[in-house]
């Protein structure tokens, strides 16, 4: 039974990010930086609460979803290429979660979190998920300058974080509010 849970939590992860993905690209158009790099990448919020809320479940469903996105919009880089950049996508944020345990002092089953936690964690993982993405892409010679692509892409998903967890902020006030606050919404 367990089994069949995690598979379905893995399943979910993969269609949510892989769903974003698309979202993202429908809204903001094609990468304007550099080779996957975004001006605001809204899927990198999506990450971070996946791995925070599902854990490896979750960074399974992310790695595998990124698999399919990026063989679909890259075919000519091949299948290890969209293997290693999909699990660069899942691992990244599970790692910033145990780098945030062990410096950050974040609670690991993640009951107590204050939004100065939050802002630093989401710094860190939007740094560090850009680092690996961008030494990934610059020794495949997809990234002409390192430093600039690096920089960008940090800024890029940690708008997108930000935005992810300003609107599931929003969302949950709204749920918590009283039924006639609502209505005056």
């Amino acid at each position: 039974m367990r089994f069949i849970k995690q598979s379905f939590i893995v399943g979910v992860s993969a269609g949510i990010y892989y769903l974003s993905l698309l979202l993202n690209e429908w809204v903001l158009g094609e990468p304007a930086f550099s080779f996957d790099v975004h001006w605001v990448f809204f899927p990198s919020g999506i990450r971070f609460v996946l791995v925070l809320l599902a854990l490896e479940s979750g960074a399974l469903g992310i790695a595998l979803g990124g698999f399919f996105w990026i063989y679909q919009d890259h075919p000519e880089l091949g299948v290890q290429f969209a293997l290693l950049t999909g699990c660069l996508a899942g691992l990244s944020p599970l790692l910033a979660r145990q780098l945030s345990i062990i410096f950050l002092g974040l609670d690991r089953e993640f009951k107590e979190v204050s939004p100065k936690t939050l802002l630093k964690i989401s710094l860190l993982f939007a740094t560090l998920s850009a680092l690996l993405h961008q030494l990934w892409f610059y020794t495949q010679g997809l990234t002409d300058n390192l430093a600039l692509s690096f920089g960008a892409m940090s800024l890029s998903n940690w708008a997108g974080t930000l935005l992810v967890l300003l609107t599931f902020k929003f969302m949950v006030q709204r749920s918590a509010s009283p039924a006639r606050d609502r209505q005056n919404f």
